[in-house]
């Protein structure tokens, strides 16, 4: 069941002017959501698309186990 899941969502990058956005997509849904961050309550944003490619790495690997 958590594959299914899996299949379904999966992790992007959203620039939004000079700021990266890692999100979440969600297949199902048609539409994405942004990940938020846990020291400010916003949206969990990087200043260069190495760094939130670099985020989204490491939270593929923390999914898979």
């Amino acid at each position: 069941m958590g594959e299914a899941k899996e299949k379904r969502n999966e992790y992007g990058i959203k620039q939004v002017g000079d700021r990266y956005y890692p999100v979440i997509v969600d297949k199902e849904a048609g539409g994405h959501y942004e990940i938020n961050n846990s020291l400010t309550g916003g949206s969990l944003s990087y200043k260069s698309a190495e760094q939130a490619e670099a985020y989204i790495e490491r939270a593929k690997a923390k999914q898979r186990g």
